[in-house]
């Protein structure tokens, strides 16, 4: 069986420059895909070069919401995704209100321009929300001018009526290992709303370690716990958690691979 993590950062530690003893232990535990995130330029350089070494390595490349400092040039970003068929997504981009309260008209300038680029590179988009959940859906609905959007919501936290708002627009939901935390049985009620053809998991490494090894520095290879966790809530085999996951992954980036 396979698994896909479908959001880490394995440009920091423990991962960084450890690279191939951590496929050799995600590939024991059946993990065989990584897709690593963007959060500036330089990370999604980083990035792009990963995924030309290893097999197992996507790429996505963006500006997370958090790097207002930063200018968002998207031709900088054209120019890596033209280069390199395994960049597959944007992102991550959105809004964070929670962490970044200045220049929020710059978050959301930012965010437009990676929903644009997402749709002129016809790449999917990563979104990253937190406390910006009606502006979040609103500039989805006013900028994502694709019938079918290609998105997905990263680890998600937020209330099921913002899940069945990002459902009904047509967004993939992906959970970390914040399920696993003994405290989040509202946000477990959600896992168990997220129809099985809409759902994916990650590991936000190096973030949000799951328990038991909360507090410590993540990496893909604890995915497993996640799945499992999942399984429970669902009340379905662990397996099936597997197939389901990375199905729905190779259904919403199934274009890029043709590419």
């Amino acid at each position: 069986m396979e698994l896909v993590d479908s959001h880490c950062h394995l440009y920091y530690e423990p991962m960084l420059n450890n690279y191939e003893e951590l496929i050799k232990n995600c590939r024991k535990k059946g993990i065989n895909k990584l897709l690593t995130i963007g959060i500036n330029l330089k990370t999604s350089i980083l990035n792009s070069k990963l995924s030309v070494k290893y097999k197992e390595i996507y790429a996505t490349v963006g500006l997370h919401p958090n790097n207002i400092d930063e200018i968002f040039n998207d031709e900088d970003y054209k120019g890596l995704i033209n280069k390199n068929k395994k960049i597959i997504g944007i992102g991550e981009t959105g809004l964070d209100y929670y962490r970044t309260k200045t220049k929020l008209d710059i978050q959301r300038k930012n965010f437009i321009d990676h929903i644009n680029l997402s749709e002129k590179c016809n790449l999917p988009l990563i979104v990253h929300t937190r406390d910006a959940e009606n502006d979040t859906i609103q500039l989805l609905k006013l900028h994502m001018k694709n019938p079918e959007p290609r998105l997905i919501i990263h680890c998600f936290t937020g209330t099921k009526d913002f899940a069945k708002k990002l459902l009904d627009f047509g967004a993939y939901i992906s959970f970390s290992g914040i399920i696993t935390f003994k405290k989040n049985n509202e946000l477990r009620e959600v896992v168990k709303y997220v129809p099985e053809n809409r759902i994916l998991i990650e590991t936000d490494s190096p973030y949000l370690s799951p328990e038991p090894h909360r507090g410590k520095k993540n990496t893909p290879q604890n995915l497993d716990i996640i799945a499992l966790e999942v399984a429970k809530i669902k009340n379905i085999n662990e397996k099936m958690v597997y197939k389901i996951t990375t199905n729905n992954f190779n259904k919403i980036f199934k274009l890029i691979w043709k590419r």
